[in-house]
């Protein structure tokens, strides 16, 4: 009871301002056909641009207006009750209409581009990390460090005009698109909001799948274990750009293939790499206890929100993209490039989403049932020594 009224207390604000940005998106874009979101998308697609040009806006409209109206209904439920079904159906068909029709291909490429964009910072850090830990690791570092350079500047990816192109190119990208990546960014905060108020109302009815069983146990290691090999086919294909001749490209050599090209493309498969290994740290004990060699987390407890909060996010983009690549990939074919089919193999979304949420959901369910464990003692110590 404590938990719902402060549920309701901080919610109704939150949906409700988060139902207004979509009528006023809705709202814009059905009086203004021209300020659609979905014009010149730079080759996207969302089954939201599939639509007729009124149906569109309007249904985007009409999720505004059902997220208002239960943001409203939840303010005053102390005096007109709100019934928890209604909530939860109201929630989760807004959720439903953002995620499956508003998203599209865009929204993984800014996440994918954003997460590259970080692995030489994460680079040094490690580099850093293993020159303060053992003899053997400082040499497994310096000789690691040694390839990566010799190879850099070997195939040109490290030249200062190669690193020039890249961040020119990643500019004139980002400008192309303008604001529709950080359209779909808002579009898919909103969406977060109400999928965890309808996730949120649903408890009481889902409480009996935090009880202990082998069998969801079982579903959720193995789901883990996808989602840990979905990014692989994709690591695979980019790591094939380290050699003279790629996969899927035909015969290539280091001046066939742009040296900014390839650098990027490598970036882009080490971000892949990267969320493959921390997945399998969910069912690793790195994965509750940080490793002794990171420095000052070494040996703390894994603070649950830091592998729930961005793996959801993550499983979110990738789920609510899936759509977007399955029709991206049939229109191509459709137009006679039949090995675009192969993206949905090489990027397998529709397995890669929800096989990370079902692991991530089975983490933070082992977590808290640890922690109830841990504490049961002490509250039964305390109520014999009373």
């Amino acid at each position: 009871m404590v938990h719902d009224l402060a549920l309701r207390a901080r919610t109704p604000l939150a949906l409700g301002a988060t139902s207004v940005l979509a009528l006023a998106l809705g709202a814009l874009w059905l009086l203004e056909p021209s300020s659609s979101p979905y014009e010149d998308t730079d080759g996207a697609v969302s089954l939201l641009s599939l639509l007729p040009d009124v149906v569109a806006p309007v249904l985007v409209l009409l999720g505004g207006v059902l997220g208002l109206a239960t943001s409203v209904a939840l303010a005053t439920a102390s005096r007109s009750p709100v019934g928890r079904r209604g909530l939860i159906a109201a929630a989760a068909t807004v959720a439903l209409v953002l995620s499956v029709f508003c998203m599209d291909s865009q929204l993984i490429a800014f996440i994918g581009y954003f997460c590259a964009m970080t692995i030489p910072v994460i680079a040094v850090v490690l580099l850093v990390a293993a020159l303060r830990r053992s003899m053997a690791a400082r040499a497994t570092a310096l000789v690691a460090t040694g390839l990566v350079t010799w190879w850099g500047i070997g195939s040109g990816s490290f030249a200062p005009d190669t690193i020039g192109e890249l961040v020119r190119t990643l500019g004139e990208g980002y400008a192309r698109v303008g604001f529709h990546p950080w359209i779909l960014l808002g579009l898919a905060a909103l969406t977060v909001q109400w999928m965890s108020a309808s996730l949120a109302w649903a408890a009481p009815y889902t409480a009996r799948l935090q009880q202990p069983s082998t069998r969801l146990d079982r579903i959720t290691t193995i789901a883990t274990v996808v989602a840990a090999v979905c990014p692989l086919p994709y690591v695979l294909l980019r790591s094939t750009w380290l050699f003279p001749d790629a996969l899927f490209t035909g015969p290539l050599t280091p001046a066939d293939l742009d040296p900014a090209m390839r650098l990027w493309g490598l970036l882009l498969g080490a971000a892949a790499l990267g969320g493959s290994i921390l997945t399998v740290g969910l069912l690793r004990p790195w994965g509750r206890v940080f490793p002794a060699w990171m420095p000052s987390l070494g040996g703390r407890t894994v603070p649950v929100a830091a592998a729930a909060v961005p793996g959801y996010a993550v499983a979110f983009v990738l789920t609510a993209t899936a759509p977007s690549i399955v029709l991206l990939s049939i229109e191509q074919a459709a137009d006679g490039d039949t090995a675009a089919l192969w993206m949905l193999g090489v990027l397998p979304f529709w397995a890669w989403g929800p096989a990370l949420a079902v692991a991530l959901w089975g983490y933070v369910r082992s977590r808290r049932a640890a922690g109830a464990q841990t504490t049961r003692p002490t509250r039964e110590t305390g109520k014999m020594a009373a």
